[in-house]
């Protein structure tokens, strides 16, 4: 896999991230808190994947 496209994966994991932080921020679709830690999950999720693939993020 090219670095450019573990750079897009590693970005992608992390607008996905904040998408699920303003989804649970504006909508009742799910709570706040729920809509948090899954961001963060998000988050640390992309920055091992950037560690391990040796990627700045």
């Amino acid at each position: 896999m090219s670095r450019n496209a573990k750079i897009a994966y590693v970005s992608l994991l992390g607008l996905a991230g904040l998408i699920v932080l303003l989804v649970g921020l504006f909508t009742a679709a799910f709570g706040f808190f729920i809509g948090l830690i899954i961001a963060i999950a998000c988050w640390v999720g992309s920055g091992i994947l950037a560690r391990y693939w040796e990627v700045k993020k």
